[in-house]
């Protein structure tokens, strides 16, 4: 006789989420799974409503031929709705070959934004002008699309896994500012945002056993294509028709070999990429980039006495989103508008490395050499001077120095984590026609606590801390602190459990940020409803972990989208 094994036949599993803050959230969903064999077959269903209040106090001082200063109310409040599902299966022919499809669906069911905005505007420090601002969104998107296919079997002594994905999301904003003006004409502003990204990826890699450890080979191809429409009918902003288009090729060697007291590993990955920007369906040569970049990697790791150890060297880039790199310019009020940068570079980070670890104790220290850095940026309109135009651009260099320290012990029922930690970064940057230094570190503190309790009750305090501090060309001036609660409960031998949790209970999650930009100074203080109450209620019935292989591939063009 042989036991079943777990997860054989029929399983499901359902989840259930209410938050209560300003606004009501809710969230379900739906998991089920048949597996006979090496056969899996699974689906997924899930329904969220979130609405979130956003508050922002905005002053704002643009050093132009007059003086203008703006001190600005703004509110907003959005109302989303989406409904996503999953289809799928793995088939495992034997130990040594597997293959996947899994197809996933999400449609934005509503999207609506509204807010209020008013502006008191000085000149010289005289009254100008107030302007009240109605402002409105609404979304209407296509369902969006995700394909993923695998194979992942051993061929020899060797591993072979290989990727294929899909991706395709269609949207339309359609927004209305109805700005009036205590002093000056009225202004009805409306645009109209259509964006439409297509994906197609694959991803292969192959690992053997060589010269007594361990060698991987392997490639990436990632084709992506966007359309950006950003129509201004009463023209108060450009009208613009963009597209990009890349290629982006990869190709790597990684080898990792056992040592007497732990591993060595070394790499190195090739990137190549075709970056083509359209306007108006027109090629443009002064923002399209081809790039050919090497990154190399290495890491040491092992343990002597008691103390595990790792020390790595890592090059890598962070490539700009694409609503960074669009020329779209999106109107705030008459003074204040936005846009992207096309011809924005990406950043190469080089990153050194230490972690050690006794027993519950872990310290981390890393160092961060971030070439052409993204950073908030503001210029003025050519011929309105009194406009400031938001955008970002890259700067030379920004080198971080992260130091993390953290411990966490088990005392009984008790399971504590505390850490500690700093960020520092060294940026000088004329801003405003001053020579700024951003320089101050920023400290960081965590004391999270478990509690397991007879009777299944396990009980969470979380409490975060984060001090004021600079963080690329921004000042931050407020500091958090964040305090979480919750309680769990596990009924029918851990098929049922119930959740409830208080987030955000002092209500200090909110930012006060200070900002220098070419010719003008920007302070925010914003704020959302994070202050909230949770309860969670999740069922589950003969359910076993996954056995989908599939990584997917294409995942940073995906998250740049």
């Amino acid at each position: 006789r042989t036991v079943k094994r777990q997860g054989d036949g029929f399983g499901f599993r359902l989840s259930g989420d209410y938050n209560q803050s300003e606004n009501t959230d809710l969230n379900g969903q739906a998991d089920v799974n048949y597996r006979h064999g090496g056969l899996d077959v699974f689906g997924m269903v899930g329904i969220a409503r979130y609405v979130t209040r956003a508050y922002d106090r905005l002053e704002q001082q643009t050093f132009a031929d007059t003086l203008w200063t703006q001190r600005n109310n703004y509110r907003n409040d959005t109302d989303a709705r989406t409904l996503r599902g999953r289809v799928g299966f793995n088939y495992d022919f034997n130990d040594r070959h597997s293959i996947g499809v899994r197809y996933d669906i999400v449609k934005t069911l509503r999207r609506h934004d509204n807010g209020t905005f008013k502006s008191d505007v000085q000149a010289f420090g005289e009254p100008y002008d107030v302007l009240s601002s109605a402002t409105s969104m609404r979304s209407d998107a296509k369902p969006t699309h995700s394909l993923n296919a695998y194979y992942a079997g051993k061929i020899g002594k060797g591993e072979l896994e290989w990727d294929a994905d899909y991706y395709s999301s269609d949207n339309t904003d359609r927004s209305q500012n109805l700005e009036n003006s205590a002093e000056h004409d009225d202004r009805t502003v409306t645009s109209e945002n259509v964006v439409s990204n297509k994906l197609a990826a694959t991803k292969l890699s192959f690992t053997h056993p060589l010269w007594g450890g361990s060698a991987s080979v392997g490639g990436e191809y990632t084709f992506t294509d966007r359309h950006d429409d950003y129509i201004n009918p009463e023209g108060y902003v450009p009208t613009s028709y963009s597209r990009i288009r890349e290629h982006n090729l990869a190709a790597y060697v990684q080898y990792s070999h056992p040592l007497p007291f732990g591993q060595v590993s070394a790499g190195v990955r090739y990137e190549h990429v075709d970056f083509d920007y359209f306007d108006n369906s027109t090629f443009m040569p002064g923002q399209s980039r081809t790039y050919d970049n090497l990154f190399p990697n290495v890491s040491l790791s092992g343990q002597l006495g008691k103390v595990q150890f790792q020390l790595s060297y890592a090059a890598r880039t962070q490539r700009p989103s694409y609503s960074q790199l669009s020329n779209n310019v999106l109107y705030a009020n008459r003074f204040t508008w936005q846009t992207g940068n096309p011809r924005l570079k990406p950043t190469i980070t080089h990153d050194v490395t230490a972690v050690a670890m006794w027993r519950f104790v872990q310290a981390m220290v890393s160092y961060k050499l971030n070439r052409d850095y993204i950073f908030y940026w503001g210029t003025t309109v050519e011929g309105q001077s009194a406009v400031t135009l938001l955008n970002r651009i890259n700067h030379g260099r920004l080198p971080q120095l992260t130091v993390f320290v953290s411990a966490s012990p088990t005392i009984g029922l008790w399971n504590p984590s505390i850490g500690a930690g700093m960020l520092k970064q060294w940026l000088t940057m004329t801003a405003a026609g001053e020579e700024r230094r951003y320089n101050k570190p920023v400290f960081m503190a965590q004391w999270n606590n478990v509690f397991n309790l007879p009777a299944g009750f396990v009980v969470n305090a979380d409490f975060n801390f984060q001090s004021r501090g600079n963080v690329q060309n921004l000042e931050m001036k407020d500091e958090h602190y964040v305090l979480n609660i919750g309680v769990r409960k596990s009924l029918l031998n851990d098929a049922l459990s119930l959740e409830l949790r208080g987030n955000d209970l002092l209500h200090r999650m909110k930012d006060g940020t200070l900002m220098y930009f070419e010719r003008a100074m920007m302070y925010d203080k914003s704020w959302s409803d994070t202050r909230s109450v949770t309860l969670t209620v999740r069922y589950k019935f003969n359910t076993a972990r996954s056995k989908y292989r599939g990584t997917g591939a294409g995942h940073d063009a995906k998250g740049r989208m």
